[in-house]
C-alpha cells in the first residue's frame, strides 16, 4: 500500500484536532463545571435541566408570594394585638368610669383619654403593607376607616332608622331633646334643645316645618320625613339624640351582591345575604310586584334549576340571601326575565404553591365592626357582633353625659368586641402558620430539583481533572509523535 505525502498530513491533522477537541471540551467542563455546556454535549439530560430550571423558576415565584404574604399577615398580626392591648386599657378606663364614686368632670377626664384610645384603633385599622391598607378587602388604595360621627335615638316613637344623615364635626359628645310632639317634615314647627357639654348649659332652637334637619352647632341631624317624635310633656317619654364619635367602614366585604337583569321588566332589583357564588333568578311566570310570584333559581350558571318557588312582596328567598324587587319603570314581571346576583369579593389571594393559595388581606368591619353601607343600601348602620369602634363611640359619649349605666353596659360590650378582634388574630395566625408549613415543603421541593438538577449538569470534578490529565497527555504525544513523523524522508531511512 503507497503512502502518499497528502495522507501523512491529513492524518496528522485529524489526530492531532481530535486530541485537540477532547482536551478542550475537558477543559471547557473544568472552567465551567458543568458537563452540559450546550444541548449537544447530552440532548436528553439537557431537556431535563431546562425542565427542572422552569420548575426552580416558579418554585421562586411562590417563594417571593409567601415572602410578600408573610410580611403583610405579620402587619395584620402586629395591629390585632396592639388593639388589642388598647381594648383592655378601655376597659381599665369603663370600670373606672362605671364606679359611682366619680364625679362628672372626672369621667370628662376618662372621655378623653378614650376618644385618644379610639383613634389608635383607627390608626391600627389602617395600617398598610407596601401602601395598600390591609384591612379594607380589595379596596387597598384608600383607608379602611374613616372617623365620623353617628346618631343615637331613644324614646318612644323615635328609630334608629330614621336617622338619615350626620354631617360635620363635633369634639364632644351632642345631646337633644325634642320639646314637642310631632312629624318630622310635618306641617308644624317642632321645638328641640341640644347640649354640647354633657347637659350643663342647653341652647333651644326650632325644627321649622317642613324641614328634617336639626342644627347643632358644629354638626348636624338629618331625620327621616314623618318620623315621629315626642316632646318632654309626653307621657310615653320624651325623643332623645346623642350624636358621637363612630367610624365609618369604606372597604369592601363579603356580604352583599350586585345585581345585574336580563330582560324587560321595568324593576329596580338589589340583593341582600352573603353569596357563596352567583345566584341566577328567572321569572316563571308574567307577574306584578303585587301578586305571587313564581321564581326558578341556579347556582351553576343555569346548568341546573331549583324550580317551584314562589313569593310576596317583591321578595324573593336564593341561598344566601334575598333579591329584592322595587318598583321602578313600572311594577310587572315577565316570564323569562333573569336577575344574576353577583357577590361582592373582598378577598386577595396569593398562589404559594401548585393549586393551593392564601388570602393575605382581611376585612375590617369583622374584625373591628364600625359603620358599613352595604351594597344597594342607601344609608350607613352598624355592624352586628362584636364592634369594637361603635362600643368605643358609645363609651365616650357616656363618659361625656355622665351616664353610669351606659359605661356599665359599654365594659360589657368590650369583652365582646375583643374576642371578635382576637378570632381575627387567629385567623391571621392560621394563615401564617400555613405559609410557614407550605414554605417548608417549598424549600424541600427546590433543594430535591436542585441536587437533581446538579446530577445531570454539573461535572464530577475528580473524574473531570483524571480525564483532562488524560487528554493533555494524549494531546502531546499526538503533537509530540506528529512532529517526528512530519520530519521523516526517505533519506533518513536510508
Amino acid at each position: 500500500m503507497r503512502i502518499t505525502n497528502s495522507m501523512v498530513y491529513t492524518s496528522v491533522i485529524r489526530n492531532t484536532n481530535a486530541a485537540l477537541a477532547r482536551y478542550y471540551a475537558l477543559n471547557e467542563q473544568n472552567a465551567s463545571e458543568k458537563r452540559i455546556n450546550r444541548p449537544s454535549d447530552d440532548p436528553a439530560g439537557t431537556a431535563t435541566v431546562l425542565s427542572l430550571r422552569n420548575h426552580l423558576a416558579v418554585l421562586e415565584q411562590y417563594q417571593k408570594n409567601i415572602d410578600m404574604a408573610s410580611a403583610a399577615l405579620a402587619a395584620a398580626d402586629d395591629a390585632l394585638g396592639t388593639v388589642s392591648e388598647l381594648i383592655t386599657s378601655a376597659k381599665e378606663l369603663a370600670e373606672q368610669g362605671a364606679t359611682g364614686t366619680l364625679s362628672a368632670s372626672q369621667r370628662e377626664i376618662l372621655a378623653e383619654e378614650v376618644r385618644q384610645l379610639m383613634e389608635q384603633m383607627l390608626t391600627q385599622a389602617n395600617t398598610e403593607y407596601l401602601g395598600d391598607s390591609i384591612f379594607a378587602g380589595q379596596r387597598t388604595d384608600g383607608s379602611a376607616y374613616v372617623l365620623t360621627l353617628a346618631a343615637d335615638v331613644a324614646g318612644p316613637t323615635l328609630a334608629g332608622a330614621d336617622v338619615l344623615a350626620v354631617s360635620g364635626d363635633a369634639t364632644h359628645t351632642v345631646q337633644v331633646e325634642f320639646l314637642d310632639s310631632g312629624t318630622v317634615g310635618g306641617a308644624a314647627d317642632l321645638g328641640y334643645r341640644w347640649s354640647a357639654d354633657g347637659g350643663t348649659t342647653w341652647t333651644t332652637a326650632t325644627l321649622a316645618a317642613g324641614d328634617t334637619t336639626l342644627t347643632l352647632g358644629s354638626c348636624s341631624v338629618t331625620l327621616a320625613s314623618g318620623a315621629a317624635v315626642s316632646g318632654e310633656a309626653d307621657a310615653a317619654g320624651q325623643s332623645t339624640l346623642t350624636v358621637r364619635p363612630a367610624a365609618l367602614y369604606q372597604g369592601d366585604a363579603k356580604d352583599g351582591a350586585v345585581v345585574r337583569h336580563a330582560g324587560s321588566s321595568p324593576v329596580n332589583a338589589t340583593a341582600s345575604g352573603v353569596f357563596a357564588s352567583k345566584v341566577v333568578v328567572r321569572i316563571d311566570a308574567d307577574a306584578d310586584l303585587g301578586s305571587a310570584i313564581a321564581y326558578s333559581y341556579s347556582t351553576d350558571g343555569g346548568a341546573s334549576w331549583v324550580t317551584g318557588n314562589s313569593a310576596t312582596g317583591g321578595v324573593l328567598t336564593v341561598p344566601g340571601g334575598t333579591l329584592t324587587l322595587t318598583a321602578g319603570g313600572g311594577t310587572d314581571l315577565y316570564a323569562g326575565d333573569q336577575f344574576t346576583l353577583v357577590p361582592e369579593e373582598a378577598d386577595i389571594a396569593v398562589a404559594v404553591s401548585d393549586g393551593t393559595s392564601v388570602v393575605v388581606n382581611n376585612v375590617g368591619k369583622d374584625i373591628f365592626g364600625g359603620l358599613y353601607q352595604a351594597v344597594g343600601s342607601t344609608q350607613a348602620s352598624a355592624v352586628s357582633g362584636g364592634n369594637l369602634f361603635e362600643t368605643m363611640g358609645r363609651l365616650v359619649a357616656a363618659l361625656e353625659t355622665n351616664d353610669m349605666d351606659a359605661v356599665a353596659q359599654c365594659l360589657v360590650d368590650l369583652d365582646t368586641a375583643q374576642e371578635t378582634v382576637l378570632r381575627g388574630a387567629a385567623s391571621v395566625g392560621a394563615r401564617e402558620s400555613r405559609l410557614a408549613s407550605i414554605e417548608a415543603a417549598l424549600v424541600l421541593r427546590k433543594e430535591s430539583d436542585t441536587q437533581l438538577m446538579s446530577a445531570i449538569e454539573d461535572a464530577d470534578l475528580v473524574t473531570l481533572m483524571t480525564k483532562l490529565q488524560a487528554a493533555q497527555t494524549a494531546y502531546t504525544s499526538v503533537v509530540e509523535t506528529s512532529a517526528e513523523i512530519m520530519t521523516l524522508s526517505m533519506v533518513d531511512l536510508l
